[in-house]
């Protein structure tokens, strides 16, 4: 797999898992979650811009391919 369909997954699946605590049945969610959740818009946002992201810098270190070249 490469670096951009992994970084779509793990965005997606950290995304999907905030949006979960976020709809279960409680009083109230916790500021974590919300901030957590502010935090990855921000960084999809400028990732759009700058092409980076800071789990680049991760998935680099394990060897993940930049392309399929």
């Amino acid at each position: 797999m490469t670096m951009d369909r992994l970084l779509r997954l793990t965005s997606g699946t950290v995304l999907l898992i905030v949006w979960l605590f976020g709809i279960l049945p409680a009083k109230d969610v916790h500021w974590f979650w919300k901030a957590f959740l502010l935090f990855m818009s921000i960084n999809q946002i400028q990732s759009a811009f700058t092409n980076w992201c800071p789990v680049m810098v991760l998935y680099r270190k394990l060897g993940v391919k930049e392309c399929e070249c």
